[in-house]
């Protein structure tokens, strides 16, 4: 209640809900679109990958101007480049004029401005509570955002069934062509997108911050305020490096991210395309499904108190266990089997995320947070080109083991990083 009663904290709140939303949407309508057009699986894991290379690109750089500027500023307006972003694309759905393309373009764009907004957002929260309220307050945001994601792919998914005229038809790839009666539905699905970007941002204006006073920043701030970019980055790394837990993490995450992401972003949709009787609706029922897991998981680390002890090994145990729920994906042709297997990875991910997300914040200076996030994100995202790409190719030779090799991947990595000491420790 004490979190409520902050005005800055409920607008931030708010804003994040309407962002994650928004994305959300995007979850469901952007490979669907890309599969409409082409009915390719490749051509979802390379458009997905040329999303990633700028955001990989330009979060460091992102993360060290967070550091330096305001991060309000910095998401205020990144959320205005969305909503034009999203708004163009509505437009050229509606009117037919979209192509592969375009889609390109758009992916390139939207990457660019996700690189500077979630370390801006990340940097944020530690600034407007305090840190004995960081993981109520990470447990909060998180819970609307996966509710957000919860109802998001639902809406997405009915809406473009409804209003394309194919409720439960999944698309033969060999005839994929797209029509402007089957794409209407992902415009307005866009459009909602840009709705939910406008009025993030404009509650995004109403925060009321203090500029933080030179007088009393700490020396790491003013050595940083006199470093170039690269050397603020090079610092960011080097702290990192320093921490021998932070960086293991952050390598483990890099390896999930290389095994698992590709054939889940990828892959799901493909599933719901060739394999789910339900189509569209099956991909939201999916992902709404994660969303509910994650959902209740950020809830329970919210309300539960937090683990004193063998933290490290908690965390690789809930992510090896994730893995080996992946495996038998491929094979599975009943959406209600998907959807519990992806709740309870959901529910075990949310709770691990809000526990490991309060750990890191706790453990940085204020003054390195931006950039500490920003590397985080990168851990999380810099090799998705090559899984969604390689995972495109692959999927094409068979789903189905390309989920057993990630899954078991997965849990291979996790049971090795468990070994070490700096982990077992943590």
């Amino acid at each position: 209640m004490r979190l409520l009663r902050s005005r800055n904290f409920r607008l931030l709140w708010s804003a994040g809900t309407l962002s994650a939303v928004g994305d959300q949407f995007d979850l469901i309508t952007f490979p669907w679109l890309v599969l409409l057009i082409t009915g390719d699986p490749l051509a979802v894991g390379t458009i997905i990958a040329v999303s990633s290379i700028p955001t990989i690109f330009f979060m460091l750089i992102g993360g060290s101007l967070v550091d330096r500027f305001s991060p309000h500023l910095i998401m205020q307006t990144n959320n205005a480049m969305r909503v034009v972003l999203s708004t163009s694309l509505a437009i050229l759905v509606l009117t037919g004029l979209t192509n592969l393309w375009a889609l390109y373009l758009f992916a390139l764009l939207k990457g660019v401005a996700d690189a500077f907004y979630y370390p801006a957002q990340a940097a944020l929260l530690p600034r407007i509570v305090t840190r004995e309220q960081l993981r109520q307050a990470n447990a909060v945001v998180q819970t609307t955002v996966e509710l957000s994601g919860f109802v998001g792919p639902l809406l997405a998914g009915a809406l473009i069934a409804l209003f394309s005229g194919t409720p439960g038809t999944a698309l033969v790839p060999d005839s994929a062509a797209a029509t402007p009666s089957s794409t209407t539905g992902v415009g307005l699905a866009f459009a909602v997108v840009a709705v939910a970007f406008f009025v993030s941002a404009l509650l995004l204006a109403g925060m009321r911050l203090e500029r933080r006073d030179p007088a009393v920043a700490d020396r790491l701030a003013e050595r940083d305020s006199r470093a170039g970019i690269w050397a603020s980055i090079v610092q960011g790394l080097r702290f990192v490096r320093a921490d021998a837990a932070m960086f293991t993490l952050f390598i483990l995450i890099a390896g999930i991210e290389l095994f698992v992401q590709g054939p889940a972003i990828v892959g799901i949709p493909v599933l719901a395309n060739t394999q789910l009787p339900e189509g569209v609706l099956a991909l939201g029922i999916i992902s709404a499904a994660y969303a509910g897991g994650s959902l209740l998981g950020a809830v329970l680390a919210g309300a539960l108190p937090a683990p004193k002890r063998r933290l490290g090994p908690l965390f690789m145990t809930l992510f090896a266990l994730s893995g080996l729920l992946l495996m038998p994906f491929g094979f599975l042709t009943m959406t209600w089997v998907v959807a519990g297997l992806v709740l309870v990875i959901g529910i075990m991910g949310g709770y691990a995320n809000i526990l490991f997300t309060a750990w890191l914040q706790g453990r940085t200076p204020q003054a390195m947070m931006g950039r500490v996030m920003s590397l985080l994100m990168v851990a999380s995202i810099g090799l998705s080109p090559v899984s969604n790409a390689v995972s495109g190719a692959l999927i094409k030779l068979s789903l189905g083991w390309v989920f057993v090799g990630a899954g078991a991947a997965m849990a291979l990595l996790c049971l090795l990083v468990g070994f070490r000491r700096e982990i077992r420790e943590l």
